[in-house]
């Protein structure tokens, strides 16, 4: 058999048949599915049933709550393909995904191969991860190029299945960035790489409406979960290093730079959904990391980020409040989803600031946030005042593209507002 496809599935009633049926859809026939089923409570076991009675290469197992990381690896015992794939329940394959794959391997004899990642999300337009296109044009990939440490989700990428078992590859059970940790494994095992740009996984983010998935929830338990990944892989790292004679403090700076991206993008920013014991945690990783970095690294994440002040990090929600980069100011109007997709900015340093008639559809719980307050922005400290009679649903980006331009930003936003704004008002 050429290849087994992975799919953990916890809960996955909702798209588990969007990616089963993308691998009924495949122009190639010789490969099997092998789904571990970790202790769904919803009807995830019912669409699997249903399946594997329609297709016999459909394989499942049942297992109780373990975690993704227990699922792919009983899963992986189970296999039979020359090939394995790690197929998420709520991703997909183009029709040519696992043709692309097997052909690059045979071709090139390659351990891993490294395919194309289209990024999907409900309400918003798909584009293909950067960072993967360029590697998937390559013949060869040296087990020190850093580009791979942007490329650590698993979905996009075929492993010969006898190289994992020799070396003993398997995901860790650390909750988060698992992924990466066991990627970064095979790749500091000695996998020869090759690229297959003819493959093409869809990789689903899942909106709030949608309900985020465990990988998007900014928590102590998440945050906890990415260092132990990390250091994982930064001690690896090492280790592949000098078994290869080489000294590439670079190389080892990246990871620490990785490290500290994934804290500012996936937490930092999303500090309004913590708790201020998670901030605080996901504040202090930051300090360390910073003082980790040589200077032109830490140089160049502060640039990248100048809109988040770093070095100076607010450590609880009190704090972020009272340093806004910008305050908006609404007097007549804001509905909850309007408010929703402020407090989705990017860039979360920002008051909101109501009247009263402005604040009376909204729910308590967001009125007694630190950042919102009822009445006028008499304190702006030096903030440029957004004003809106109705809050409009803003584009995630707009606060942090505002805060790029070096112009007076109360002009910006009356210019570059249609142009950032999504087209959907509040009434």
């Amino acid at each position: 058999m050429q290849c087994s496809v992975i799919i953990p599935a916890y809960n996955s009633a909702a798209f588990l048949p969007q990616a089963l049926d993308s691998l009924l859809s495949q122009t190639m026939d010789d490969f099997e599915v092998v789904i571990v089923n970790d202790g769904s409570t919803d009807n995830t076991q019912e669409i699997i049933d249903a399946y594997c009675a329609r297709d016999a290469r459909i394989r499942c197992f049942s297992q109780e709550n373990a975690g993704v990381s227990a699922a792919r690896n009983r899963a992986l015992l189970e296999a039979n393909g020359d090939y394995v794939t790690f197929l998420d329940a709520d991703d997909y394959y183009a029709p040519d995904t696992l043709a692309a794959f097997c052909k690059k391997a045979k071709e090139t004899g390659a351990d891993l191969i490294l395919g194309r990642l289209c990024m999907v999300a409900q309400g918003k337009p798909p584009y293909f991860h950067d960072a993967a296109d360029v590697l998937v044009r390559e013949e060869t990939i040296d087990t020190f190029d850093k580009r791979l440490l942007w490329n650590f989700l698993v979905s996009n990428k075929c492993y010969r299945r006898a190289f994992l078992l020799e070396h003993g590859v398997q995901f860790p059970a650390t909750g988060f960035s698992e992924e990466g940790a066991f990627f970064m494994d095979a790749v500091f095992a000695g996998a020869t790489m090759a690229g297959a740009a003819d493959s093409v996984v869809y990789y689903r983010r899942h909106t709030e409406e949608e309900g985020l998935s465990v990988s998007q929830t900014a928590s102590e338990k998440n945050l906890r979960s990415l260092d132990g990944s990390m250091r994982r892989i930064y001690a690896s790292a090492e280790q592949a290093l000098r078994e290869a004679a080489r000294q590439d403090d670079d190389y080892l700076q990246e990871i620490l730079y990785k490290h500290l991206h994934i804290l500012q993008s996936q937490f930092y920013r999303a500090l309004w959904r913590m708790t201020d014991d998670a901030l605080a945690l996901c504040a202090s990783q930051m300090e360390t990391l910073l003082q980790r970095l040589t200077d032109a690294k830490r140089d160049a994440i502060q640039r990248a980020n100048a809109d988040l002040r770093l070095p100076d990090l607010a450590k609880t929600k009190t704090e972020a409040a009272s340093r806004p980069q910008a305050i908006f100011f609404v007097t007549r109007f804001c509905s909850k989803e309007a408010a929703a997709a402020l407090f989705a900015q990017t860039c979360p340093l920002f008051q909101l600031v109501l009247t009263e008639t402005a604040a009376k559809d909204l729910p308590p719980a967001l009125l007694a946030l630190p950042n919102v307050q009822i009445g006028g922005p008499d304190a702006a400290n030096g903030a440029p005042v957004l004003r809106f009679a109705s809050l409009p649903a803003l584009d995630p980006a707009l606060l942090q593209t505002l805060l790029r331009f070096p112009v007076p930003k109360t002009a910006l936003a009356a210019k570059g507002l249609d142009l950032l704004l999504k087209r959907r008002h509040s009434a």
